[in-house]
């Protein structure tokens, strides 16, 4: 994890240069542009009596045809700049293989919906996924196709979830998935239809569990809770979803 935050303050510091040197080319722009504007202006003024020959009317010309071509590799500078930056914005929030969001970022936005949750009193559902036997599967056909699998795992969730939802790779082949503004009935059968989804398409199976936040709920509380179902999910045999609800701190499992 250190070595994760090293890496995303470094990219940070290469963010915060990149928007200082954007900062100054954008004022460069306006400056070239307004000394065009001025150059425009000036050569749409009556001509004198020496015509277009007028040197200091071919000068100036010379002059805003340079300014319109530093405009425009400036212009194609800010584009590259504004790429770069978006790249080292997905990098320090999604996972390099997945493309879900990382573990941090992900503790960030759980941190958020909670208090949205409490505030506003509003269903939010937690679920945490893990691949069924992923180490053999790795250990038989080789760390590369184990990652293809775990892409396309999260790829298949991507496109199943909601704008509103959240997708993370909380670990190894363990996922997180946030459901805001879903209760435990709904979570589960999105779970189930994901399980059927991942069984169809990619021939693999998980184990998940699923809980609810309660207001009394802390971030490391609520995270506990859908692992303890997951756990269970596990001990029972795998390929299957456990959901665990806190009620008076006791814990209640239940199998839909």
């Amino acid at each position: 994890m250190a070595g994760t935050k090293q890496r995303l303050s470094k990219i940070r510091e290469e963010a915060g240069r990149l928007f200082s040197l954007e900062s100054a080319v954008q004022k460069s722009v306006l400056v070239l542009n307004l000394v065009a504007l001025l150059g425009v202006i000036y050569l749409t003024l009556p001509l004198s009596s020496r015509g277009a020959l007028d040197p200091a009317r071919t000068l100036l010309l010379g002059v805003l045809a340079l300014f319109l071509a530093a405009n425009y590799f400036q212009q194609v500078v800010l584009i590259r700049l504004r790429r770069k930056w978006a790249e080292l914005e997905e990098q320090s929030t999604h996972d390099g293989l997945t493309r879900a969001y990382n573990r941090e970022t992900f503790e960030d936005i759980l941190e958020e919906e909670m208090s949205r949750a409490k505030r506003y009193q509003f269903p939010l559902s937690l679920c945490i996924i893990d691949l069924d036997s992923f180490k053999a599967y790795n250990d038989t056909y080789g760390h590369p196709k184990g990652d293809r699998l775990l892409a396309d795992f999260a790829d298949r969730v991507q496109k199943a979830i909601r704008s509103a939802d959240c997708l993370a790779r909380y670990g190894g082949d363990e996922f997180c998935v946030l459901l805001p503004h879903t209760d435990l009935v709904s979570a589960e059968k999105f779970l189930n239809r994901i399980l059927t989804e991942v069984q169809e398409w990619l021939d693999f199976s998980f184990s998940a569990g699923v809980t609810s936040y309660r207001p009394t709920d802390n971030s490391l509380s609520f995270i506990t809770r859908a692992d303890l179902a997951l756990y269970q999910a596990k001990r029972e045999g795998k390929n299957r979803i456990r959901c665990l609800i806190g009620e008076d701190d006791n814990q209640v499992l239940v199998k839909f």
